[in-house]
């Protein structure tokens, strides 16, 4: 995907209401630097006051974690936006000055092992006419100056921090997103909500990736599509779809599920060509917790993400539709899942889980005989 900018990868909002809310909350990034509007980048003038606060905007709060991610040698979509963030413009200097939180994927554990201790805070200064250089001061508990970082005393003063610091009074508050973590979070906040308002995430989606591009952010490859293909879904009827409306959004939602790396949020999956492809995306799922499975009546409910756990699949013949399939998921437990592809490619298949041995209620499940054959594959079948 090439994504400059945090991965798609955010828990899923229960709830459309509360994800309204938070959408609605971060769509626009704003920092806790006073300001009415977005300030230039420099400052000309004999009256200019010693420092100038600014407002975080899209393209700078990219280049910021951009930079860190960058200092830390990770990914930049390893990382989802910021917190405690700062940003001002020192006259005397010329010099831009930001600090602020990186804030990790929640997949992302190097990116989230990073940001402990040293890596608690990050202080950036960005020369006339320069990149910006990012430095860590791990929250300033050894002392500012064993980290090499010295703010200006008129850019702590429009910040109020204390005078000498090096990080926030207070290191809370909302989180900034980047323009694809936005998108993303409104790509995962539709698949909560109900059918007639997933249009208003889509589009909220589309916006943000059509940001990005405005701005000349970099890493964009591909978001003027992955916004076409959003509006083009928002488009189609949320209930009584023909068969060709269907297979419309069906194509759709894969393609976006592929950009976002959110496979079968909405109930389908990337086309799988081989069992290997299969495999992968079942543990892809099983990751995100977008397994498409109904749980055994004894087994309750399905666990929201089985986390590290590996997928295998010793009963599985081909990805055509109708193809049974019978596979394990192995962590701290160990889930059984049998079921059938439904369609072309494995990009829709339904399926039945339970935990501790493959024992299926099979009446109750309404496994099929291929699928309780399956089940027995495995060492199971139906309980007693």
């Amino acid at each position: 995907m090439g994504a400059y900018s945090a991965v798609l990868r955010l828990s899923l909002v229960a709830g459309a209401a509360v994800a309204a809310a938070l959408v609605s909350a971060t769509f626009v990034p704003v920092g806790p630097s006073a300001g009415a509007a977005p300030a230039a980048r420099a400052f000309t003038g004999a009256l200019q006051p010693p420092a100038k606060n600014l407002v975080l905007t899209g393209p700078v709060i990219v280049e910021l974690v951009d930079a860190d991610a960058a200092f830390k040698h990770l990914p930049p979509d390893d990382f989802i936006g910021l917190r405690a963030a700062y940003y001002a413009y020192d006259v005397a200097t010329s010099m831009h000055w930001a600090g602020a939180q990186l804030v990790p994927s929640s997949t992302a554990y190097e990116a989230q092992v990073s940001t402990q201790d040293d890596g608690g805070y990050t202080v950036f200064h960005e020369p006339l006419h320069g990149a910006w250089v990012a430095v860590d001061d791990g929250m300033g508990s050894a002392g500012c100056a064993n980290y090499h970082v010295s703010i200006p005393a008129a850019v702590l003063a429009v910040w109020h921090w204390q005078a000498g610091s090096c990080t926030p009074p207070d290191a809370s508050g909302p989180i900034l997103l980047t323009y694809f973590a936005q998108a993303a979070q409104g790509w995962r906040a539709g698949a909560a909500a109900i059918s007639a308002e997933q249009g208003f995430y889509w589009l909220g989606a589309a916006k943000a990736l059509e940001a990005a591009v405005a701005a000349g952010a970099p890493g964009t490859g591909g978001y003027s599509n992955a916004a076409q293909q959003l509006a083009r879904l928002s488009r189609l009827p949320d209930a009584m779809l023909t068969a060709a409306q269907e297979r419309q959004l069906s194509a759709l939602t894969a393609a976006l599920d592929s950009f976002f790396g959110t496979n079968g949020l909405y109930g389908y999956s990337a086309p799988s060509r081989a069992p290997r492809a299969f495999v992968a995306t079942l543990q892809q799922e099983a990751d995100l917790g977008t397994l498409n499975v109904v749980a055994d009546p004894r087994l309750g409910k399905v666990p929201s993400s089985f986390s590290e756990a590996i997928v295998t699949c010793p009963v599985l013949a081909g990805v055509a539709a109708g193809s049974v399939f019978g596979c394990k998921v192995e962590g701290f437990e160990a889930y059984y899942i049998v079921g059938t592809v439904e369609s072309a490619d494995a990009t829709r298949y339904s399926a039945e889980i339970v935990n501790g041995s493959p024992l299926f209620e099979c009446n109750a499940d309404g496994l099929s005989a291929a699928e309780q054959l399956a089940a027995k594959r495995m060492g199971g079948g139906c309980a007693p």
